[in-house]
């Protein structure tokens, strides 16, 4: 999963859960865990519902819908285009010692690998939904290569920003290490 919390949230919200329940479980930093309910329900992997002056949440089994899959994406390509602007906005990622990632490079590999994650994440969920038959094949083909576009265009857009191999080859090991699963063309110099 993309955050430390993210495997025990779907543990605990087999049933419905409120929020101070899946934090008071969970253990750990509550903002990053609200951060994460928010974001498994905008991937549409948790239900939501309102109970009073709770929310409640539940983990979603079923495939995704067609509206909610492209909701998805908007938010992916909105956050996208917010890393985009960044990358032109950021004259190097790294150091002058060309070792280490400045602050600010640093930030948006971490913004870039989450979100990269979490497309992968969706995308290990339409080959598990896939394989049981629940979605049809040509639907789930379609989703796995719209997010995989997704993830390509960002990725160029990273390793383009620099023309020094150095770089590059930074970046292309920070994103080995991180990642779920990463393959990079290699260098050509």
């Amino acid at each position: 999963m993309t955050t430390i919390y993210d495997d025990k949230i779907f543990n605990l919200t087999t049933n419905w859960r409120a929020t101070n329940e899946i934090i008071k479980k969970v253990g750990g930093d509550k903002s990053a865990i609200i951060q994460a309910l928010k974001r498994l329900a905008e991937m549409d992997y948790l239900e939501t519902k309102p109970n009073t002056n709770k929310i409640l949440y539940k983990k979603k089994d079923t495939i995704q819908s067609e509206f909610n899959f492209l909701q998805m994406m908007t938010v992916f390509e909105a956050n996208q285009k917010m890393e985009l602007n960044i990358i032109k906005q950021i004259p190097t990622i790294m150091m002058d010692d060309g070792v280490r990632f400045r602050k600010k490079g640093l930030e948006l590999l971490e913004h870039i690998q989450e979100e990269v994650n979490r497309a992968y994440m969706v995308i290990i969920r339409l080959e598990q939904q896939q394989k049981l038959e629940i979605i049809p094949y040509k639907i789930a083909k379609e989703r796995k290569e719209k997010l995989e576009r997704y993830i390509e265009k960002i990725m160029t857009a990273i390793l383009n920003q620099s023309q020094e191999t150095k770089t590059k080859t930074a970046i292309q090991e920070y994103f080995q290490n991180h990642t779920m699963k990463l393959k990079f063309k290699t260098i050509k110099t």
